[in-house]
């Protein structure tokens, strides 16, 4: 038997397993006093009959809104579509609505006082995923110490607290991965067009590039400074050809300012990869479509966005005890420009 609309009722499931419609109303709100057997019993009538809980009712009970927000800044609105927030966002409102919970997108426009915190502490929602940019600085100054769960998909130019809970790619692992890539394919006089400090993956990928180097007995190659556009990497790459007109690899730290590099070289009459081998760094669109298509390194930034929210739902029914700073692993994607 089902109700009238069709679903499953609690009813249904406890009379599936064999239990009281008490027991099985205990089990599925995740208290732990049942007898582990009869839990057993009605977890698989529940999957069997593919209940749902009620969210609403749920919410009046426990005093809970099951809602979770999910804050990307308001400068990337026209970029939700593209993958450094359009694919968190992806990920994360994926997992929350597999969990039953109803994501709610906020957008930060960088005021101080934002009128995110008194809503974000005011019960409507139960914990945050944020997705952070180079402008959310103070967004993130203004989160600290708020009575709910976040978790941040990035990390900040500020220091980190202890408490802070973050999930960002290996940008340092990934950028050893790009430079090995350049010095196993035979090149020596490498250069590499880095962004600006003090933005973290900026530092980051700078010193993998400079370990690595060092791990093969290379001195640091010259570097330029971009600002992960194309036009600042075209302009480094004039600047770096006038400093080091040799250089026989590139490590850009984005893939916009790899394609932009590689059109001054172009302009130069140096092919790539015949005269200088590219490798960038976020395999966006840009990277496959770019002439010659572009080695570049991958941030799995859906995945991050899924593991941030997973962190959110484990972190409403108990505090979080995992890794507080997770890094999702990056890999080389090789195509043609090594």
């Amino acid at each position: 038997m089902t109700s009238a609309t069709g679903r499953p009722t609690l009813l249904d499931v406890a009379r599936a397993a064999g239990v009281s419609r008490a027991t099985a109303s205990r089990v599925l709100a995740g208290q732990t006093t049942v007898d582990p057997e009869l839990a057993d019993r009605v977890q698989m009538a529940a999957r069997r009959l593919n209940y749902r809980t009620n969210t609403a009712a749920r919410a009046l009970r426990s005093g809970a809104s099951s809602s979770v927000a999910v804050i990307a800044p308001n400068s990337e609105l026209e970029g939700l579509a593209g993958p450094f927030v359009g694919a968190p966002l992806r990920g994360a409102t994926t997992t929350l609505l597999e969990q039953s919970l109803l994501p709610v997108l906020l957008l930060d426009d960088g005021q101080e006082p934002s009128p995110l915190v008194p809503y974000l502490t005011s019960g409507h929602v139960d914990g945050a995923v944020v997705i952070l940019q180079r402008e959310s600085e103070t967004l993130f100054r203004q989160l600290r110490g708020l009575p709910i769960p976040i978790v941040y998909v990035g990390h900040p130019t500020t220091e980190l607290a202890e408490e802070d809970t973050l999930v960002d790619s290996d940008n340092y692992g990934g950028a050893r991965l790009a430079t090995r890539a350049l010095l196993e394919a035979g090149r020596r006089r490498i250069a590499t067009i880095a962004g600006r400090d003090p933005y973290l993956p900026a530092l980051e990928r700078l010193r993998g590039f400079i370990d690595e180097l060092e791990a093969w007995g290379l001195p640091p190659g010259p570097v330029a400074r971009g600002d992960f556009t194309m036009a600042s990497g075209s302009a480094a790459m004039a600047q770096l050809l006038r400093r080091s007109p040799d250089v026989d690899g590139l490590f850009a730290q984005s893939d916009l300012m790899a394609v932009g590099a590689m059109r001054v070289l172009s302009a130069s009459g140096r092919q790539v990869p015949t005269d200088v081998s590219v490798v960038g760094f976020d395999d966006t669109v840009v990277a496959a479509t770019a002439d010659p298509p572009l080695t570049s390194v991958h941030q799995p930034l859906q995945e991050m966005g899924s593991i941030a929210a997973g962190l959110v739902v484990r972190s409403l029914g108990a505090p979080i005890t995992e890794p507080r700073h997770v890094l999702a692993e990056t890999r080389l994607v090789v195509r043609e420009s090594v």
